[in-house]
């Protein structure tokens, strides 16, 4: 198949990196793909420094005729058969550059979005149940959506024992220490694990966590670790391309977010056998078994989520049985391969039409 895959992103977060990943699975599988992504982002960025060749030219927002007339350019140019976007503007100015082009439009919805930027495509993949019910709320008919979870691939993702992790990033093997991996923005929730960990110091007072990820909630982030007095016990890491050895390292993977579509970071820690505390929103109870690979607490309660962080440093053969169900569940529920044949054998159905 020949696919154009299209983006418009702003940052890098787990939609950018799930693009990525689907970028070389669809070329591993024999598929011309070519992606889209504006010039001066960073994920265009990340996509030249990883060799993955992105076509790339300046955007103007949402509503952009200009950008419409290239990619149907573009497609005619390299014969696409299907366009593949993600996120609001990419799915507006793709849909419309399908249908002119007389070729299928598919858009992934990562996220609880407004439904009305994606009403064109035909074809809609929600990345969890969550968000679909999102999008049918706002009137969007069931049947033009399915649900489709992210994967991994799996032997990209390999357990290590702990102590061994921890001194491979420079962290001393005794010491506790909790990660969060993500966007720095309101909806992840990190200034809730910040406050939780202000309870959890008196008790546990060489507790570290680390805060992985860049985003707009950076210096209001520092400001509150000042205001509480707890810099020695908090480090921010900034994006890192390559989280894994970080999250290897920990003893628990926080997920203490207000929003969330699906969330890759815990289906990653889960796959490197790390237990995950977790809030019960969204899509997050998809991906984590309550009591079996994590736990998952109310939203905005940095109580519960302190206490499910003592309870499991306590408890550490607890932490490595959740980790071993957590890698058990990803390999059932969240392997790449499947996923892509899924994903594959919709878009062959859609360029058939």
């Amino acid at each position: 198949m020949r696919i154009l895959e299209l983006i418009t992103p702003s940052h890098i977060g787990g939609a950018e990196m799930y693009v990525a990943r689907l970028v070389r699975e669809l070329r591993k599988a024999g598929d011309e793909v070519t992606v889209f992504s504006p010039t001066g982002r960073p994920f265009t960025k990340y996509l030249h420094d990883h060799e993955l060749d992105p076509v790339s030219w300046k955007t103007s927002g949402k509503v952009d005729p200009v950008s419409v007339f290239r990619l149907v350019r573009l497609i005619r140019e390299r014969n696409i058969e299907l366009i593949h976007t993600h996120l609001t503007s990419a799915t507006f100015i793709g849909a419309l550059a399908a249908r002119a082009a007389g070729i299928p439009c598919v858009a992934t919805l990562h996220g609880f979005t407004s439904a009305f930027w994606y009403r064109f495509p035909p074809r809609l993949i929600a990345v969890s149940n969550a968000v679909k019910s999102h999008f049918v709320a706002q009137d969007v008919p069931e049947t033009r959506i399915s649900v489709l979870h992210n994967g991994i691939t799996l032997a990209d993702y390999v357990p290590q024992v702990l102590a061994a992790a921890k001194v491979e990033v420079a962290h001393l093997p005794g010491d506790p220490l909790v990660g969060i991996f993500g966007r720095l923005v309101p909806e992840k929730g990190q200034d809730v694990a910040l406050d939780a960990l202000t309870q959890l110091l008196p008790i546990i007072p060489n507790l570290k966590l680390i805060i992985v990820g860049d985003g707009r909630c950076r210096e209001e982030l520092g400001m509150q670790v000042e205001r509480l007095g707890i810099g020695r016990n908090v480090e921010f890491c900034g994006f890192q391309s390559d989280p894994r050895p970080l999250m290897r390292a920990c003893d628990i993977v926080l997920m203490p977010s207000r929003k969330e579509g699906f969330c890759l970071s815990a289906i990653e820690a889960m796959a490197l056998a790390r237990p995950v505390v977790a809030t019960n929103v969204g899509g997050l109870p998809e991906v984590v078994g309550d009591g079996v690979t994590g736990i998952l607490l109310p939203p905005e309660n940095p109580a519960a989520l302190a206490e499910a962080i003592q309870q499991l440093l306590r408890h550490p053969e607890r932490a490595a049985a959740m980790g071993k169900a957590g890698r058990a569940r990803v390999t059932q529920l969240f392997d790449q391969r499947q996923q892509l044949r899924l994903l594959r054998e919709l878009f062959a159905t859609e360029i058939a039409k």
